[in-house]
């Protein structure tokens, strides 16, 4: 179950929508929620050593804008808060935006952060590469809100066999952070094989803890035919596992949740 929630305020344009969405699963699950803006000041200290006088204004210029921004979603999150009556704060730090996520996330059960739809990357927003990374570090699952629907109901868990796969479909059955939920368990790559026991149990699985599932099998190159599926079947939130080893070949060789982030409109519950 959910105790404690962290909504990342961005500052970026649609991050209100995120606010809403972590505000009502805090409110369902009882969680306590905590607002975290990060303001990466890195730049301006790289300008004042190693380039021009300009260049340092320019990056001023950038955190200024920057910080407003994150006032600004500091006092969005402060009245969506009061109307729905939460247990919530903020907090307000200095550092890297990557690494200040992955290490205050460990003292919560689940990170809420935003990303935009399709390939737009609004400023304040991490990079589709960047949001691999946070999850990949963290040991906590990730809910990476698009801005489409503020109230997600139709969800697609994504089961290839592999331990990660199991971990986040487990863990988002037991975290129930959307109401009323309709799943389709999906296997896919090993799982699909009908000879195979894999999607048996986990069916078993999620049957016993979640009554309204559909259980499905796609065969075919996981990064070709997902996708499409996923279009067609058109689910709210896709639950992913992301094997760590994607660290190291995500630049070289990509890897299907990257091609989510910058092809897709869904909201992303992703866990490493």
């Amino acid at each position: 179950m959910l105790k404690r929630v962290l909504l990342h305020l961005n500052g970026s344009f649609g991050v209100d929508q995120a606010i809403e969405l972590g505000a009502r699963i805090s409110q369902r699950t009882s969680a306590r929620l905590r607002g975290l803006s990060i303001l990466d000041t890195s730049g301006l200290q790289y300008a004042g050593h190693l380039v021009s006088a300009a260049h340092a204004v320019s990056e001023s210029r950038r955190i200024a804008h920057a910080e407003r921004r994150q006032m600004i979603s500091h006092q969005q999150m402060l009245h969506v808060g009061q109307r729905y009556q939460l247990d919530f704060d903020t907090l307000g730090i200095e550092g890297d935006p990557i690494q200040s996520l992955v290490r205050e996330a460990q003292y919560y059960d689940l990170l809420i952060t935003r990303s935009s739809e399709h390939a737009r990357q609004l400023p304040g927003e991490l990079s589709a590469f960047e949001l691999l990374d946070v999850v990949i570090q963290s040991r906590q699952p990730v809910y990476i809100s698009r801005g489409a629907n503020t109230n997600p109901n139709r969800v697609l868990l994504v089961y290839d066999g592999s331990e990660s796969s199991a971990r986040v479909i487990r863990t988002f059955l037991t975290q129930k952070p959307i109401k009323n939920a309709y799943c389709r368990l999906l296997g896919v790559g090993t799982a699909a094989d009908s000879k195979s026991k894999l999607l048996p149990s986990m069916r078993d699985y999620c049957e016993a803890r979640h009554t309204d599932l559909e259980v499905g099998r796609l065969a075919g190159s996981l990064r070709k035919v997902l996708i499409p599926y996923a279009q067609k079947w058109d689910p709210d939130v896709v639950v992913m596992g992301v094997p760590r080893v994607a660290r190291l070949w995500r630049r070289i060789r990509g890897h299907v949740c990257l091609d989510f982030l910058i092809r897709t409109r869904f909201d992303l519950y992703l866990m490493g």
